[in-house]
Protein backbone atom coordinates (compact mmCIF):
# COMPACT_ATOMS: atom_id res chain seq x y z
CA UNK A 1 0.00 0.00 0.00
CA UNK A 2 1.60 3.12 -1.26
CA UNK A 3 -1.13 5.58 -0.70
CA UNK A 4 -1.22 6.80 3.03
CA UNK A 5 -5.29 6.82 2.81
CA UNK A 6 -5.65 4.01 0.79
CA UNK A 7 -8.29 0.93 2.86
CA UNK A 8 -6.17 -2.28 3.27
CA UNK A 9 -8.38 -5.29 1.12
CA UNK A 10 -10.33 -7.37 2.52
CA UNK A 11 -7.66 -10.08 2.54
CA UNK A 12 -4.74 -7.91 3.99
CA UNK A 13 -7.13 -7.55 7.23
CA UNK A 14 -7.99 -11.37 7.15
CA UNK A 15 -4.48 -11.79 7.05
CA UNK A 16 -3.49 -9.72 9.63
CA UNK A 17 -6.16 -10.74 12.24
CA UNK A 18 -4.88 -14.42 11.24
CA UNK A 19 -1.48 -13.67 12.26
CA UNK A 20 -2.39 -11.99 15.51
CA UNK A 21 -4.70 -14.52 16.78
CA UNK A 22 -2.19 -17.41 15.65
CA UNK A 23 0.36 -15.49 17.84
CA UNK A 24 -2.38 -14.70 20.93
CA UNK A 25 -3.49 -18.76 20.75
CA UNK A 26 0.09 -19.91 20.32
CA UNK A 27 0.28 -19.27 24.06
CA UNK A 28 -1.04 -22.34 25.36
CA UNK A 29 -0.75 -22.10 28.73
CA UNK A 30 -2.86 -18.64 28.98
CA UNK A 31 -6.76 -19.16 30.15
CA UNK A 32 -7.64 -16.12 28.51
CA UNK A 33 -6.42 -13.61 25.45
CA UNK A 34 -6.26 -10.00 25.62
CA UNK A 35 -6.33 -8.09 22.26
CA UNK A 36 -5.33 -4.56 22.18
CA UNK A 37 -8.10 -1.73 20.83
CA UNK A 38 -5.71 -1.72 17.91
CA UNK A 39 -6.00 -5.90 17.57
CA UNK A 40 -9.45 -5.33 18.13
CA UNK A 41 -10.24 -3.30 15.28
CA UNK A 42 -8.69 -5.49 13.00
CA UNK A 43 -11.12 -7.81 13.97
CA UNK A 44 -14.28 -5.55 13.63
CA UNK A 45 -13.15 -4.61 10.24
CA UNK A 46 -12.74 -7.59 9.13
CA UNK A 47 -16.41 -8.64 10.31
CA UNK A 48 -17.55 -5.60 9.43
CA UNK A 49 -15.84 -5.99 5.22
CA UNK A 50 -17.47 -9.62 4.84
CA UNK A 51 -21.04 -8.26 6.57
CA UNK A 52 -21.17 -5.53 3.76
CA UNK A 53 -20.15 -8.06 1.23
CA UNK A 54 -22.76 -10.26 1.90
CA UNK A 55 -24.89 -7.75 2.05
CA UNK A 56 -24.15 -6.34 -1.47
CA UNK A 57 -24.09 -9.57 -2.77
CA UNK A 58 -27.87 -10.55 -1.15
CA UNK A 59 -29.51 -7.24 -2.70
CA UNK A 60 -27.21 -8.38 -6.45
CA UNK A 61 -29.11 -11.51 -5.94
CA UNK A 62 -32.45 -10.00 -5.60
Amino acid sequence: MTDPQMMPSALQVAHAVAQVLRTKLAVFDAEEIVLTREEAALCLGLAEGVSELLDQDERAAD
